[in-house]
């Protein structure tokens, strides 16, 4: 439940930077910045320099779609944050209620993914024509400008980072040993401590 309410923390301030953003209206030039990154020499500074241009550029580009997901993400998320805290606490009639939070986080998540596959493609896109502007001869050029390997660690961030341990969240909330703890924690509460 830890980790869960990490993901609703971190889903939340996520959701709620790129509405601030989007609704700021400032979209990066991603060449531009591609450009000052590379005079500083550092490839990893480009590569997260340009990375993020790219990313606030797509989303700027698909505002439709964008902005309405990253409301649902502040909402979801942030119920996702009180519902965790509340099973840490082992509070009675909590565990239906996680689970039901888990669930409609696990189907925002795969909406999400399916209907933002065109801010993925832009984003990508731009990474991989900033990159070309690094020297050959840069190890971090071959990586950044292939569209196939963003696009699969893509993949793997989804299923893993959201798919995965939100489902196993989940499962861990239906098993004997859960049900018993929160039973445990149901009989030590005196019935006069509850608000």
């Amino acid at each position: 439940m830890l980790l869960t309410w990490l993901i609703g923390v971190r889903g939340f301030m996520s959701g709620c930077g790129t509405a601030t953003y989007l609704r700021g209206g400032m979209a990066p030039d991603v060449m531009v910045v591609a450009e000052q990154a590379r005079d500083q020499g550092d490839p990893f500074q480009f590569t997260f320099l340009v990375l993020e241009a790219a990313q606030a550029r797509a989303l700027s580009l698909h505002q439709d779609v964008s902005f309405p997901l990253s409301v649902g993400k502040v909402l979801l998320c942030g119920l996702l944050v009180v519902a965790s805290g509340l099973a840490l606490g082992g509070r009675r009639g909590t565990r239906g209620f996680v689970l039901q939070v888990l669930v409609a986080n696990l189907a925002f998540a795969a909406v999400e993914y399916a209907l933002t596959r065109s801010v993925r493609g832009a984003w990508i896109d731009m990474v991989a024509q900033a990159g070309a502007l690094l020297p050959s001869d840069v190890p971090e050029r071959a990586g950044l400008t292939n569209p196939s390997l963003w696009w699969t660690a893509e993949r793997v961030r989804f299923v893993v980072f959201e798919l995965a341990i939100l489902g196993a969240a989940a499962l861990a909330l239906t098993r004997e040993r859960t049900k018993l703890y929160f039973q445990a924690v149901a009989r030590t509460i005196d019935p006069g401590d509850e608000p």
